[in-house]
């Protein structure tokens, strides 16, 4: 029989040996099992992480090109907005708003240059109610295409506007990169007819490269020329176009601008389908249009995304067309549209 201390000898030296055991179980590490599991969830949490991600960041991608493209349209609309409404200021009615209509193509907008005029505190007293323009002088046959014009001044308000020649020195209205409107204030019937300013040559010459003429000629028309904001989708090797003033980039990625004119030709404040022009089914005729008729405009635009939808790259979007578009715009896969569309009153032009 063992002694008491001996006993408690025996139980030390077995306690060191189980501990000594536990503790080299626990040295040797993981084994291989545990070592797949650890790593095969691991992976599952990294994928799984990725693919959130992923989603986050296309969503993001997406999110912010709409909203660049609704701010870009909003802005633009905007200056349109503006300028429409300040179209007739101080010139003839007839001249206030002119422009292009095409079913397969975008439109041409024309408006008077309400920056090319004076305000009404700073104008001469003896012009300060007039109809400004210049008047095209001797005879004149408007046709498609650059006319030289002669005029009896280029400045219409006795103050001029723009720098021409880059000689710091402002010396005319009319802006070469800018429009111009020729309107017969003796027959307004015959329309108005627009064009782009290419040269200034002198204090009493325009040339203007128009892009449509009035209708039938008269032998003695009473001619008058204002200038113009000009609004055009330029389209040329692009596969959307870039919206321009006066030749001067507003927004990237338009498709299309398409423009309805609305007249009251019976003078009922109203107005008929057949006093729609460039609406759908109908087309807009210069030469069919009292211009001192025409009340409201309606200004679309069509843009897009920059860049495809990174969710779903491969779709087959469809092109949008508004107003008298008799074609679709050829889709591009994966882009998102917006139509920004706005109906805006010619405040300046008597109702």
């Amino acid at each position: 029989m063992l002694s008491r201390a001996e006993t408690q000898k025996r139980v030390g030296v077995f306690e060191m040996q189980v501990s000594n055991a536990s503790f080299n179980r626990r040295s040797q590490g993981f084994s291989l099992v545990e070592l797949l599991v650890a790593t095969a969830m691991t992976g599952i949490i990294i994928v799984a992480a990725l693919a959130v991600f992923t989603v986050q960041h296309q969503t993001y991608v997406v999110v912010d090109q709409v909203s660049e493209v609704q701010q870009n349209a909003r802005s633009a609309a905007s200056l349109i907005e503006r300028d429409v409404r300040n179209a007739g200021y101080m010139v003839p009615p007839a001249a206030a708003a002119c422009g292009v209509d095409r079913i397969d193509a975008p439109d041409l907008l024309y408006l008077s240059d309400h920056d090319a005029i004076a305000s009404v505190d700073e104008l001469p007293s003896d012009l300060r109610g007039s109809e400004l323009s210049a008047q095209v002088m001797g005879a004149f046959n408007s046709t498609v295409g650059v006319l030289s014009i002669n005029v009896d001044d280029v400045v219409i308000d006795g103050q001029a506007s723009f720098d021409n020649d880059g000689n710091g020195i402002d010396d005319s209205d009319f802006r070469v990169g800018g429009g111009a409107i020729l309107v017969d204030l003796a027959n307004p019937s015959r329309g108005a007819a627009c064009g782009v300013v290419t040269a200034v040559p002198s204090s009493t010459v325009v040339s203007v490269d128009f892009d449509n003429s009035l209708g039938s000629e008269l032998l003695t028309p009473d001619h008058r020329l204002v200038p113009a904001i000009v609004y055009v989708l330029s389209t040329a090797g692009l596969s959307a176009g870039r919206l321009e003033r006066n030749g001067v980039l507003l927004v990237k990625e338009v498709e299309d601008l398409q423009i309805a004119w609305f007249f009251d030709t019976n003078g009922n404040g109203d107005w008929d389908a057949t006093e729609t022009p460039g609406s759908v089914g109908s087309v807009y005729d210069n030469t069919l249009a009292d211009a001192n008729d025409l009340r409201e405009l309606r200004v679309s635009l069509i843009v897009r995304t920059a860049y495809d939808d990174p969710r779903n790259p491969d779709s087959a979007s469809t092109g949008q067309a508004v107003e008298n578009r008799t074609s679709n715009i050829a889709p591009d896969d994966g882009r998102r549209r917006r139509i920004e569309t706005s109906t805006i009153r010619l405040r300046n032009v008597a109702s």
